[in-house]
């Protein structure tokens, strides 16, 4: 790349270089003409005036060779112009005898009837610029004069000129050349160390960055941008090799225990029936746990897919009633509804029962017997709420629902992670609802009623996934003794 925009760059230079030369040439040439072609006027004129009182032939060649013989001779040596007089009767006057240009067909032309001619002649001794008159007395034509002038130094002037600019254009071409080169080459560094930075990198060293420091341009936003992404790899390899290892963990205890329940089977002489009930339940309890779990694992994967969500126009008020109402069914709490916003919002409706459903599971599991648990909601007409990279509102603003509790709340370095998979609190016990960390009078942990995926420490996290899925956002506000509040905020 550097090669061929050196070239363009060269390639460019060299064609402007060009035409500036044709015209720089072409437009002198004609201004150097013009000025020739003023100065033979001019001397025209002059001599017009030093001859304007013959009145025969005889008189204007004795005037014409007064004129060469006194000043006027001096002004044609001094411009290089030739002068020739030819009367009627063929008597010719001329300054030199270098060139006869009473000799050309221009001047036998004026004697015949022309008024004036102005051109360029060849002659022995070289191109001249010619201008001519006839000569009259009274209303008779008596004679023809013309002065002319050589080209050669003009020409000469040009081809001077002429080496000297194109001369400068290739010099200049050159430098442009090397300067290219060498711009290039220096614009071009980060992408070499774009590319060395990509190449060097693999699954077992994402740290290496690019690291530019240089002018905020667009190779700079280059590099800035680069540097992000391979920020955002080595997060997600970070977060993929903890999610398989989590996974690998969750799914080999249920197996463990499955197959331990099938030794006891095996080391059993006669087989009792209450205990092959027994084992054969428990082993359903463990597959149906992991069955659970790679549904929820389903879930998370498909959550990105653009045709995840199937919208509908939901009304949010029976919404939440309808979930209030199931509230009693998932446990022994004081259920309440806090304010009803009113309206419908284009949502899937499903999966915003399965947000909420786990978000009322886990505050279920941080609560006790009769505390309270409600869900409200309201509208953010002026997109305050809007999650980051929302800044516009949508036509009917946002919509914030939330489940708020009064159990036992949580810090902030369980709140920080609170979505994260397979999280386990300080005291490793799950961060995702299923355990509340307490410790009962008995010494043990207090572990709530609730569905299996909250103990897999997935229920939080399929919930941050749902609600991004729906381009929204969850926040959570909590202290220790204070309960938790969920706002889920979703465009209306």
């Amino acid at each position: 790349m550097r090669l061929r925009l050196t070239l363009w760059f060269v390639v460019g230079v060299a064609l402007l270089a060009i035409a500036g030369v044709a015209v720089t040439y072409t437009l002198l040439a004609r201004q150097l003409q013009a000025d020739i072609d003023d100065m033979l006027a001019q001397q025209l004129s002059l001599f017009g005036r030093a001859v304007s009182t013959a009145d025969g032939t005889e008189t204007l060649v004795e005037l014409t060779r007064r004129y060469l013989a006194g000043p006027g001779a001096e002004n044609l040596r001094r411009d290089g112009v030739i002068l020739a007089l030819q009367t009627t009767d063929g008597t010719v006057v001329a300054s030199t005898g270098d060139v006869a240009l009473e000799q050309l067909p221009e001047a036998a032309g004026l004697l015949e009837g022309g008024e004036r001619v102005l051109t360029t002649v060849d002659t022995p001794a070289g191109p001249y610029r010619l201008a001519g008159t006839s000569v009259s007395a009274g209303d008779t034509r008596i004679a023809s004069v013309e002065v002319g002038v050589s080209l050669a130094g003009l020409r000469s002037t040009l081809r001077r000129v002429l080496i000297l600019v194109a001369g400068g254009a290739a010099a200049g071409s050159l430098a442009v050349g090397y300067g290219s080169w060498f711009l290039v080459g220096r614009a071009l560094d980060p992408v070499r160390r774009i590319t060395r930075t990509a190449s060097a990198i693999s699954r077992a060293d994402l740290s290496r960055r690019i690291g530019y420091s240089g002018p905020d341009d667009e190779i700079g936003e280059l590099a800035a941008t680069m540097d992000a992404m391979l920020d955002r790899l080595q997060e997600a390899f970070k977060a993929q090799e903890s999610f398989i290892t989590d996974v690998s963990h969750e799914l080999r205890t249920p197996l463990t225990i499955a197959k331990g329940h099938i030794q006891v089977l095996d080391r059993e002489a006669v087989f009792d029936p209450e205990v092959v009930r027994r084992e054969h339940r428990l082993v359903l309890e463990e597959l149906d746990r992991m069955n659970r779990l790679v549904g929820d694992l389903l879930t998370l994967a498909r959550a990105t897919r653009v045709d995840f969500l199937r919208r509908e126009t939901v009304d949010v008020d029976g919404l939440l009633r309808m979930l209030v109402e199931q509230g009693p069914h998932l446990a022994d709490r004081r259920w309440r509804l806090d304010d009803l916003p009113g309206g419908t919002a284009l949502v899937d409706q499903d999966r915003l029962i399965q947000v909420f459903l786990n978000l009322m599971h886990n505050a279920v599991a941080h609560t006790d017997p009769g505390e309270v648990i409600a869900l409200g909601g309201r509208w953010d007409r002026l997109g305050l709420a809007a999650p980051v990279g929302r800044a516009v509102p949508p036509p009917s603003g946002w919509v914030q629902l939330w489940v708020r509790d009064e159990g036992a709340g949580m810090t902030a370095e369980v709140r920080g992670r609170l979505f994260d998979r397979f999280y386990r609190g300080p005291e490793g016990v799950a961060a995702a609802p299923g355990s509340d960390g307490r410790v009962r009078d008995d010494g043990t942990t207090a572990v709530a009623e609730a569905p299996m995926n909250q103990h897999l420490g997935l229920g939080l996290a399929i919930v941050a996934a749902l609600v991004r899925a729906h381009e929204g956002r969850v926040d959570v506000e909590s202290a220790v003794g204070a309960g938790s509040r969920f706002t889920v905020t979703l465009p209306g």
